[in-house]
């Protein structure tokens, strides 16, 4: 069998700090050696260039793989983020529906039911004014009666020291910003008392919805009325 190898190492089970340590033993070793084991030297050291070559070049294929399956997961991440709030908005259009529902149809009590499953519905303590228009729009009078004036101030502190910390300069300066906004209180209480509202102002009661399983459902009995009315005398007795 034909020898390829000066050394006895097994060069495909060598790590690549191994193939590197090997390589350069062999390389150091070469002027010492006779022309027949220099050949020998030379081979081991092509296969061991060949083999620390490919195991260099994995590292490189590893990188760009997980680089991929980052890119991948990023994606992936933005569909779920996008999934998440395309669903969340379909709840809260949903939960509108249903107590748009409540507010608009002639229901008694506190309950929407469906075949198998129910919304129970109570009132949330504070109403939601929704407003459409430009204040500016309003006639001075409905400023007058549903409009504040809101001042928000606020202050920059400004302090410069030197390098140990002594202070140099120090300044503080309070800004304001005012502006007219609706008072939303006067508006649901002109609301419930009936009174006019300024176009695009809409006040909506809203609720805090309950969702259960109906376990015993009920049967409509047919008020006396829908009897024949030869059984009317009958009823009547057994009542």
């Amino acid at each position: 069998m034909t020898t390829t190898q000066l050394t006895k190492a097994k060069l495909t089970e060598l790590n690549v700090l191994k193939l590197y340590e090997h390589y350069c033993a062999i390389e150091k070793s070469l002027p010492l050696l006779t022309p027949e084991s220099q050949d020998l030297a030379r081979a081991e050291l092509e296969q061991c260039l060949s083999l620390r070559s490919e195991k260099i070049d994995r590292l490189y294929y590893a990188w760009a793989a997980h680089e991929d399956a980052i890119e991948r997961a990023k994606k992936e991440q933005e569909l779920l983020v996008d999934a998440r709030k395309h669903h969340e908005s379909q709840v809260t259009q949903i939960k509108g529906l249903i107590s748009w529902l409540r507010r608009s149809a002639p229901i008694d009590d506190n309950k929407i039911k469906g075949k198998d499953y129910e919304f129970t519905l109570s009132k949330k303590k504070d109403m939601t004014v929704l407003i459409s228009s430009d204040i500016q729009g309003w006639t001075e009078e409905e400023q007058q009666k549903y409009c504040i004036i809101e001042t928000v101030t606020t202050t920059k502190h400004t302090v410069v020291t030197s390098m140990d910390g002594k202070v140099l300069e120090e300044d503080t300066k309070p800004t304001s910003k005012t502006e007219i906004v609706p008072n939303v209180n006067a508006l649901i209480n002109a609301y419930q008392t009936g009174q006019h509202l300024p176009n695009g102002v809409k006040i909506q009661q809203d609720y805090n919805i309950r969702r259960a399983r109906i376990l015993v459902k009920r049967t409509v009995e047919p008020s006396p009325s829908t009897y024949p009315s030869e059984f009317l005398p009958e009823l009547k007795a057994a009542n």
